[in-house]
């Protein structure tokens, strides 16, 4: 909580576009002092273009039926597994990832890069290469160049050859990994955003 009573949101992977949208479209702007958004797709991924475009459609509805009715079974009744996908296309994100910031709250971005496909654990081990070749620099799942948001940008990484997956930054696999404490990372992060008074 900022000092003035509004709250310092740091949100993961889509969730930083879903804090964006609540900020910009939802009347929650008023109630937050800053938005960090941590490996978020705010350009979306040349690849998940590339893979609606080329695989047919009843093999994607199959793959959309066995998401939804995991979720399900988590208690979420109304997922739209394709409909998500869809909406983290590059093309989908073009627009919105120009638009202005939200006016009065602090914007800032924070990625991580992965250094080799083995470095992280599946999915992310066999999406680092594809999305390497359409997008470049990645965390597994994420480009960097579609983390960069806001007044200021991070990009983590890690010596060595592992690197820093999606996962890891929100601890996702309970991993040390060389180089990189990520509970450190966030107080750290938190620990920023007070020392600019938020």
């Amino acid at each position: 909580m900022a000092g003035d009573g509004k709250v310092n949101v740091i949100a993961h992977s889509k969730g930083g576009l879903d804090a964006i949208c609540a900020a910009e479209s939802f009347g929650a702007a008023q109630y937050i002092a800053s938005i960090t958004t941590v490996n978020t797709p705010h350009r979306g991924c040349e690849f998940a273009d590339y893979l609606l475009e080329k695989i047919p459609d009843k093999a994607l509805k199959k793959i959309a039926a066995a998401y939804d009715a995991a979720l399900a079974g988590l208690g979420e009744k109304d997922s739209d597994f394709e409909a998500a996908v869809r909406d983290l296309t590059a093309s989908a994100r073009a627009a919105s990832a120009e638009a202005p910031l939200p006016e009065g709250i602090f914007c800032q971005s924070v990625g991580s890069r992965l250094n080799k496909a083995s470095g992280g654990r599946f999915p992310l081990n066999f999406t680092y290469n594809l999305v390497r070749y359409f997008d470049g620099p990645n965390d597994g799942l994420v480009s960097e160049k579609s983390f960069v948001w806001g007044e200021s940008y991070t990009c983590l990484k890690a010596p060595g050859k592992r690197g820093i997956s999606h996962g890891d930054m929100i601890d996702l696999n309970r991993e040390n990994i060389p180089g990189f404490d990520v509970r450190e990372f966030y107080v750290q992060l938190v620990a920023g955003l007070k020392d600019r008074g938020l």
